[in-house]
């Protein structure tokens, strides 16, 4: 089975987010585990500077705890072409774990399906049908399936597909028709010339014997295909019908999955046929590998590690369909279940990179330039350049050490960030919500908070009526009891609140002796040990 390690953080992930997963894989991957980070939705403009600046990829894109065929132990196949024979299917088939050969056109896309019953069954079929079957088969498979020597080609080869076999010379005053056939006979030259003679298609001469001159020439003149093998009348006998081209016996049209396919609906589909195996198959119609109903009934879930988060609404859709195997946050402990004891280090800290970082010294690994770089760049986002309330003294130590290892200024490293991306210019409304945005209950109330940075007011009173406006939409949608969005000056004097919902008016409530003009809220700047425990508070007594 896969035994991947997915290390992933919350839904609109910010900077702390990202570079937690990416940090705590890399650490994961000197460990000796196979860790990937991943992302449950797209980055932030924030983000998207920090990976560019330090030339880091984006983790891979992951929304659902639930297992794909991605996600799972399938297995390899055997890729062959319409023209492979069915001697040499019957020869690679018997190696295969899923009794199954892949047949593939020049682009390497799927055309069809060759199993065991697909071969077993041109033994038993009637003579008419096997005629059907030799008459489309070229006079190259005839002789790669007995291993023979063309001594001449037909130009125009064209087979009815009935087959003579001739063993003595009794056949030579019969009366029968060898127009467009194939014959295969022994050593008689008499009965040779008469078969050449007769129109036939293709003649086939067993056990190595002597080609006269007259008759390869007689051939030639007849336009007969000439075929001498070592083999004898009996062995030819049984394989010569096994040289047609498999894509005429294959399964067309077989029932197939995409490598994106859901596990659980793989299953159902699976239930309605009887294959022994399916093809899985790429948006491009490519095989990359073949399931069966062993992989279903064996699988392992999506071993899962959560990085600052853990609530079920801000997490994985179906969270609950994998096994959680460690969480490292620094915000309130939510609501996630687990079936078996974890290790969950939850810690009161301005960042979770803060905490990720603590863990690679407690390994004794130093973290490399990039990963440290990263971290400082989490450790300021999430503290705002460490004027956060939720600054510690620890984040503080942290960032001045991962700022030596990566050999950076962490004043002149947080003005660059703030000063590439906190502006609201250029963004759309959409981008400007879910900057940083995310779902709480709270006490049975649904409340939805995004935060955003910004250095400039002017831009906020500018686009506020119409983004109003978009938010009403949106709670229109969700049907929040709180919709609050929050734009944060990163001199860190304050916030600008904008809320909507039927309880939008607790927020002033709650807020109301920080409250100033143009709904400027002094002080307040950290959504986490600010504005989330203030609003809780308030609807507990409402």
């Amino acid at each position: 089975m896969k035994n991947n390690l997915y290390i992933t953080g919350h839904k609109n992930p910010d900077t702390d987010s990202i570079c937690s997963s990416i940090a705590y894989a890399d650490l994961k991957r000197q460990l000796g585990i196979d860790a990937i980070a991943s992302r449950n939705g797209d980055i932030n403009a924030e983000t998207a500077f920090v990976l560019k600046k330090f030339n880091v990829p984006q983790p891979i894109y992951m929304n659902t705890a639930t297992c794909s065929l991605r996600d799972i132990e399938i297995d390899e196949v055997i890729l062959v072409k319409p023209s492979y024979t069915i001697k040499q299917a019957w020869n690679s088939i018997a190696g295969t774990k899923n009794k199954s050969l892949f047949v593939v056109d020049e682009e390497e896309k799927l055309m069809g399906v060759v199993t065991m019953s697909n071969l077993s069954n041109v033994l038993m079929k009637e003579c008419v049908d096997i005629r059907k079957l030799m008459a489309e088969t070229s006079v190259q498979n005839i002789v790669d399936t007995l291993e023979g020597t063309l001594v001449n080609d037909s130009e125009n080869y064209k087979s009815n597909g009935q087959v003579h076999i001739l063993v003595n010379s009794e056949y030579l005053n019969t009366d029968i028709d060898f127009r467009t056939s194939t014959v295969v006979l022994g050593n008689d030259i008499d009965l040779q010339r008469r078969v050449i003679e007769g129109g036939a298609t293709c003649l086939v001469l067993v056990e190595d014997n002597v080609v006269l001159p007259e008759i390869a020439q007689l051939a030639k003149e007849n336009d007969c295909a000439l075929i001498q093998t070592s083999l004898s009348t009996i062995y030819v006998a049984r394989l010569i019908y096994q040289s047609s081209p498999i894509h005429l016996i294959m399964t067309k049209n077989p029932v197939s999955f995409k490598i994106s396919d859901m596990v659980d609906e793989v299953s159902k589909r699976m239930s309605k046929s009887r294959y022994r195996s399916y093809p899985i198959l790429d948006d491009d119609r490519h095989v990359l590998g073949a399931v069966s109903r062993f992989h279903l009934f064996n699988y392992r879930k999506k071993q899962i590690v959560l990085v600052d988060h853990n609530e079920m609404s801000q997490s994985l859709e179906n969270i609950h369909d994998a096994d959680i195997v460690e969480i490292i946050d620094h915000h309130r402990i939510g609501d996630i279940e687990t079936l078996n004891p974890i290790n969950f280090r939850n810690q009161t800290l301005g960042s979770t990179s803060t905490i990720i970082a603590m863990i690679y010294k407690e390994k004794n690994i130093v973290p490399t330039r990039t990963m440290a770089a990263l971290m400082c760049c989490a450790i300021i986002s999430d503290t705002m350049n460490f004027n956060s309330p939720t600054t510690t003294d620890v984040d503080r130590q942290i960032g001045e050490e991962l700022a030596r290892i990566a050999r950076l200024d962490l004043d002149d490293l947080s003005r660059e960030m703030f000063e590439a991306v906190a502006t609201l210019k250029g963004k759309t409304f959409s981008e400007i919500l879910y900057n940083d945005f995310k779902e709480y209950n709270m006490d049975g109330h649904k409340v939805a908070i995004g935060q955003i940075n910004i250095v400039d007011s002017l831009e906020l009173e500018v686009l506020r009526r119409e983004f109003e406006s978009y938010m009403g939409k949106i709670n229109s949608i969700n049907n929040y009891d709180i919709l609050l969005m929050v734009f944060t000056n990163v001199d860190g004097s304050g916030s600008y609140f904008v809320s909507l919902g039927k309880l939008a008016w607790v927020v002033k409530e709650a807020f109301r002796q920080y409250y100033g003009d143009h709904d400027f809220v002094k002080s307040i700047i950290s959504r986490k040990k600010q504005i989330v425990p203030h609003l809780q508070d308030e609807l507990k007594v409402i």
